[in-house]
């Protein structure tokens, strides 16, 4: 895209315009190359083991298994430190298959 922006300044453009149009297209795509080189690095963050750590509402009774809802979904949970009552708050300790190891916040 940067390419064809400065075929055109070229063709199109006079004198002092065109350095500044060259300029401009070369800052911008300096730019853009420095954001996608940062967001490279990130680490992906998806799947399940992206849930510890997150905090929940009991909807239905941990004593010791009952659901809770983490991130707007309900998921089948386990209660580590002994029960949790409905409307509770949880934090997710481990996640097994479908099922969240939960403890009391």
């Amino acid at each position: 895209m940067t390419t064809i922006g400065i075929i055109l300044a070229v063709i199109l453009l006079d004198g002092g315009f065109r350095v500044a149009a060259i300029v401009a297209l070369l800052v911008f795509e300096a730019i853009e190359i420095f954001i996608w080189l940062r967001w490279r690095k990130r680490r992906s963050i998806t799947g399940a083991e992206t849930m510890v750590g997150e905090r929940g509402l009991v909807v239905s009774d941990c004593r010791p298994s009952g659901q809770v809802k983490v991130r707007g979904q309900l998921w089948s949970a386990r209660c580590l430190d002994g029960d949790a009552a409905v409307g509770e708050s949880v934090i997710v300790t481990a996640v097994h298959g479908l099922k969240l190891e939960v403890a009391r916040h």
